[in-house]
C-alpha cells in the first residue's frame, strides 16, 4: 500500500512538471480571478489524486480482507481433512517427514550396484515393510502423501529390478561333468576350487559333492546374497560368527544353520557359502 502511495505521489509530481513545462504564467499579468481559477483547477486534481490513493487503500485492504478469510477457509478445510484421518496438521507433519525419510533410504539403495542390491535384498524388503506400514495410515489417502507413496514404490520397484540382474545364472549338468570342472569352466568361475561354492549353493540337490547327474540345473552366484556369508581363506566358525553375529561363541549357531555341508565345525573351504541365521 504504501509503494502504491508513492507511485501515485511520483505520478502527481510528474504531471505537475509536464504540466509546468506546457503551462508557464506570467504572474504579474495574471488578474487574480485567472490566479484563483488556475489555483482552484490544481486543487481540484490533487483532491482527486488523494480521492484515489484513499480508494486505493480500501480496496487493498478488501482484497486482504478476502485473502485472510480465503486462508482461513483453507486452514479451516485441512483441519476438517486432518480430522477425518484421525490426525491434525501436525501429525500429518511428523508424517510426510518419515515418507520423505523412507525415500532417501531407498535412493541410498537404489545407488549401488546390481551386485550390492541383491547381496541386500533383505533390507530392500524391510524399506518395502515401512512403506506398506505407512500406506496403512490414513493421512495415506491425502493426494500429496499419495503421490509421495506412489514415487517411493516405484523407487523400491526400480531397486528390485536392477537387483534381478545379479540373481545367480544357472548350469545345467552334462555327461562328463563333475563340480571340479564346472567351476574351473572359464564362463563360471574360472577358479576349480570353487567348487565347493557350487556344492553349498545347491545343497538341497547335491547330497554327495562326488556325485552329480546329467540335466541337474545349478545356480551359479555371482554376488554373496543376503544373509549368506562366502568363506575366504584363513576363515573358522568362530572368525565368521563374532564379524557377522557380534560374538564368536554363536559359531554353534552357524553350524547348526549349514549342518548339511558342514561335517566337521573345524573344517571349512574357501568359496563355502554360509547360510547366515539372524
Amino acid at each position: 500500500m504504501k509503494i502504491l502511495q508513492i507511485s501515485i505521489f511520483i505520478l502527481i509530481v510528474a504531471m505537475t512538471s509536464a504540466f509546468a513545462q506546457n503551462y508557464s504564467y506570467n504572474y504579474d499579468e495574471m488578474t487574480e480571478e485567472q490566479y484563483l481559477a488556475e489555483l482552484q483547477k490544481w486543487q481540484d486534481r490533487l483532491a482527486t489524486a488523494e480521492t484515489g490513493i484513499a480508494d486505493e487503500d480500501a480496496r487493498i485492504a478488501r482484497l486482504k480482507a478476502e485473502l485472510e478469510s480465503l486462508n482461513a477457509e483453507i486452514d479451516q478445510t485441512w483441519s476438517e481433512i486432518y480430522a477425518k484421518c484421525g490426525s491434525d496438521k501436525a501429525g500429518n507433519e511428523a508424517f510426510v517427514g518419515e515418507l520423505n525419510q523412507l525415500r532417501n533410504d531407498v535412493n541410498a539403495l537404489l545407488g549401488l550396484s546390481a551386485e550390492d542390491i541383491y547381496g541386500r535384498m533383505n533390507e530392500l524388503d524391510a524399506l518395502q515393510a515401512r512403506l506398506d506400514a505407512l500406506k496403512e495410515n490414513d493421512l495415506s489417502v491425502i493426494s500429496a502423501n499419495q503421490q509421495l507413496i506412489n514415487q517411493i514404490q516405484s523407487l523400491i520397484d526400480q531397486a528390485r529390478e536392477k537387483g534381478k540382474s545379479a540373481v545367480p545364472p544357472s548350469y545345467t549338468v552334462v555327461r562328463g561333468d563333475y563340480l571340479w570342472k564346472i567351476a574351473a569352466k572359464p564362463d563360471i568361475y574360472g577358479d576349480a576350487y570353487a567348487w565347493m561354492r557350487i556344492y553349498t549353493s545347491n545343497s538341497d540337490q547335491i547330497k554327495n559333492p562326488d556325485l552329480i547327474f546329467p540335466n541337474q540345473n545349478f545356480q551359479i552366484p555371482r554376488a554373496v546374497g543376503p544373509n549368506e556369508y562366502l568363506v575366504k581363506r584363513g576363515d573358522n566358525l568362530s572368525m565368521i560368527a563374532g564379524s557377522v553375529l557380534g560374538s564368536p561363541f554363536q559359531w554353534q549357531k552357524l553350524h547348526q544353520a549349514n549342518s548339511s555341508t558342514i561335517s566337521d565345525p573345524n573344517v571349512i573351504y574357501p568359496y563355502q557359502v554360509l547360510k547366515i541365521q539372524r
